[in-house]
C-alpha cells in the first residue's frame, strides 16, 4: 500500500494553514535560506545511502544565527543541537506528520537488511527486504561489513523521549521514518557496523546530526542533516560571537534522482521554514 501523495500535501497543507495561525501566537524565526545543500551534505553517507545516482532534487539549506549571550552560559554545541532536533521534531509543524506516521501500516523508511521491529511494545524484532532497487543495488556492491548488522534501535514515537541534552544515536530511528545514520558523536563501535567506505564521505568538522529517511513506496528519498557551529560577528569595535544553525535538506525521486513535482516542492520550502522556526525556538525556550 503506498500513501497518496495527495493525501500528503492535504495533511500538509492542513497542518499549514494551522501552523500560519499560531505565528501570530508564537515567535517565528525566519531563516536565511539559500537553494543549495550545506557543504558535504550531497555526497554525505547517508546520501549515498538512499540515492547512491547523480541526484538533482531539491537541494537547499536554512540558517540562523543566534548571539552566544542569549544562550545559557557554558552550553555545548552538542546540547544546542540536541535542543533543535527536539524542536524541530516534537514541535506544532510537525505534529500532522507525527500523527500520519503513527496510523500508515508500514514504515517508509527502506534500507536493505536492517533488523527493526514494527512495533516494539508489541511485537518482536523482524526483518524487512529492501523494496528499493537503487539502494539494494548500492549496497551489494559495498565491503564486507554488512547492513545486516545494522540492528535500529532505538525507535521513538513519543516526542517527549527526544532528549534536550543528547542527539539521538546513530541506528535511531523517529516515527518510523527518519533513521540517524550520521553524527558527530557517532561512537568507532557504531562506526564499524557501517560499510567500510564510510570514512572516504566527507562531513562538517562541528557538531551534526543527519537522518535518512523515504524509500519506494513512499516515491521519494531524502536526507535532513542538522548542524551547529560558531563564529564571530563585529559589531563597530566589538566582536560578538554566535552560534550558526543549519538546517540542510536534499530529496529527490529514488530511481531516477530527480526532483519531486512542483506542488510538492513549493510544499516543501514552506512547510521546512516552519519545521526550523520550531527548532530555532527549542534552542531558546528554557
Amino acid at each position: 500500500m503506498a500513501i497518496s501523495k495527495f493525501t500528503t500535501i492535504g495533511c500538509t497543507a492542513a497542518g499549514l494553514v494551522a501552523l500560519a495561525i499560531s505565528t501570530q501566537l508564537l515567535p517565528f524565526y525566519r531563516p536565511h535560506h539559500e537553494p543549495r545543500p550545506s557543504p558535504t551534505h550531497k555526497g554525505s553517507f547517508s546520501m549515498s545511502v538512499v540515492a547512491p545516482k547523480q541526484h538533482q532534487g531539491i537541494q537547499e539549506n536554512y540558517s540562523f544565527s543566534i548571539p552566544v549571550k542569549r544562550l545559557r552560559s557554558n552550553v555545548s554545541d552538542e546540547e544546542i543541537l540536541a535542543r533543535f532536533t527536539k524542536g524541530f521534531f516534537a514541535g506544532l509543524a510537525f505534529a500532522p506528520e507525527r500523527r500520519l506516521l503513527r496510523v500508515v501500516p508500514f514504515r517508509i523508511t527502506d534500507i536493505p537488511g536492517t533488523t527493526r521491529s514494527r512495533d516494539t511494545r508489541t511485537r518482536a524484532p523482524e526483518t524487512y527486504g529492501c523494496t528499493c532497487p537503487v539502494i539494494k543495488k548500492n549496497l551489494a556492491m559495498r565491503s564486507q561489513n554488512k547492513m545486516s548488522d545494522f540492528a535500529i534501535s532505538p525507535e521513538i514515537w513519543n516526542p517527549s523521549s527526544i532528549s534536550a541534552k543528547s542527539t539521538p544515536a546513530v541506528a535511531s530511528l523517529l516515527f518510523g521514518n527518519f533513521l540517524v545514520l550520521d553524527s558527530s558523536s557517532m561512537t568507532t563501535a557504531q562506526q564499524n557496523r557501517l560499510p567500510n567506505d564510510y570514512p572516504q564521505h566527507a562531513k562538517p568538522s562541528h557538531a551534526f546530526v543527519e537522518f535518512a529517511y523515504g524509500g519506494a513506496r513512499l516515491g521519494l528519498v531524502g536526507s535532513h542533516r542538522f548542524e551547529v557551529s560558531r563564529h564571530e560577528v563585529k559589531q563597530g569595535v566589538e566582536v560578538e560571537e554566535c552560534v550558526k544553525i543549519t538546517f540542510s535538506a536534499v530529496v529527490c525521486k529514488p530511481k531516477t534522482g530527480l526532483p519531486p513535482s512542483g506542488s510538492l516542492q513549493w510544499v516543501h520550502v514552506l512547510y521546512s521554514h516552519f519545521l526550523f522556526s520550531d527548532g530555532i525556538r527549542g534552542v531558546l525556550t528554557e
